[in-house]
Formats: C-alpha cells, sequence, structure tokens
C-alpha cells in the first residue's frame, strides 16, 4: 500500500518493504482510534503507540499529525474515486434501470464496517479543498459519459450531451458527498438508492 500524498513525507519516503510496513502500521493505527473515538485524542503519540513504533520512527515519515491525516484522506479519495470508476465499467449488461441500480447500490455499500473513518477522513479531505481533489473523479465520469456514454433505450450505447453529463455527475457527486460525510438516518439507504437510479435513469433515457 503506498503513499498518496508525497506531501505527507518529512525525510524519508517507504522504498524497501520494511519501511513500507511501518508506515502501513502507522496509517492502519490512526485508522483504528479513528474509528473507536473519531479525532478526539489523535495525537502522534497515541498513533505512535498504537502503531507498537517509536515516536521518533513516526517522525521519520510524517511531519506531524495532520500530515497521517493528508496521506489517509489521500488514500481515502482514491479508493473512492477506484470504487466508482469500477462500478461504472463493470455493472453486467441488462436493462439500462438494473445497471444503474447495480452501480448506485455497489458506491453507497462500500464503505463496509469502517463507515466512520471514512466519514471524518472524507470531511477532512473536503475541507481542505473539495474541488481540487475531486475534480479528477469528476473529470473521468463526465469523459466517460459523453464519449461512450451510458447504455441506453435498447441497451444502445449513446454519448450524452456535455451539459447533460456535468449535470448528471455533479448532482449525483452532491448525494454522495452528504450521504458520506453525515450520520443520514432519516432515509433509509434503499431509498436512496431507487431516488439516484431515477434520477440517473431519467438523464440517459433523455439524452
Amino acid at each position: 500500500m503506498k503513499l498518496t500524498s508525497k506531501q505527507s513525507v518529512k525525510r524519508r519516503t517507504p522504498q524497501q518493504a520494511r519501511a513500507q510496513n511501518k508506515v502501513d502500521l502507522i496509517l492502519e493505527a490512526a485508522t483504528r482510534l479513528i474509528q473507536r473515538g473519531g479525532m478526539d485524542g489523535l495525537t502522534t503519540n497515541a498513533i505512535a503507540e498504537a502503531a507498537g513504533v517509536s515516536i521518533g520512527t513516526l517522525y521519520q515519515y510524517f511531519d506531524n499529525r495532520d500530515a497521517v491525516l493528508e496521506a489517509l484522506s489521500g488514500r481515502e479519495l482514491e479508493g473512492l474515486s477506484n470504487r466508482v470508476m469500477q462500478a461504472m465499467t463493470t455493472a453486467r449488461a441488462g436493462a439500462t434501470g438494473e445497471r444503474i441500480r447495480i452501480i448506485v447500490h455497489s458506491i453507497l455499500t462500500s464503505y463496509g464496517g469502517r463507515r466512520r473513518v471514512h466519514r471524518v477522513l472524507l470531511e477532512h479531505a473536503l475541507s481542505r479543498g473539495p474541488a481540487t481533489r475531486l475534480n479528477p473523479l469528476f473529470k473521468s465520469l463526465t469523459d466517460m459519459l459523453t464519449t461512450a456514454g451510458p447504455d441506453g433505450s435498447g441497451g444502445v450505447r449513446r454519448p450524452m450531451r456535455p451539459a447533460d453529463a456535468f449535470v448528471l455527475v455533479y448532482a449525483f457527486a452532491g448525494v454522495m458527498r452528504a450521504v458520506v460525510a453525515t450520520e443520514n438516518k432519516q432515509v433509509p439507504q434503499h431509498e436512496l438508492e431507487q431516488s439516484l437510479t431515477r434520477l440517473i435513469a431519467g438523464f440517459v433515457e433523455g439524452s
């Protein structure tokens, strides 16, 4: 597992397996601490102790707590981007609505048992500049929709108009960010899936 933010590394870049293992231990320890108590008590000393390394070892790779969070947040956004693109490209062929439902479901359920960690890390990442961090993902999705296009009526792939693709991607992204960044307890997930599926299907069929 490689670091996703070179700026988070202070003096040493983990080229060897042993060094990379220490970095992974540090990041995993920070993840466990966030899962257990959020940002409260997340200090470099606590991270080092949970990782089983000395504080000096931690500082060989990270300047401070924020550097650890930057590395974790970058990894989280990379994982989110990969899950979205994989869902977009690997959903099985079938009726338009079913394909879209599969994509929406796979994204909404991609956070597993560490939902709190993902929420905290995404909040941290987005607070540092959401447009810059998520623009590569939004551009990839928009390019995909305007070139290959989604499945329309009869399974025919039709590129979407740039304006339609832009609105669809950012509308979907807004909902996903809200779902991830808040503890949504008012709307059941299956209802969110249904609503998002109708939204996307309407654009696809009307494009």
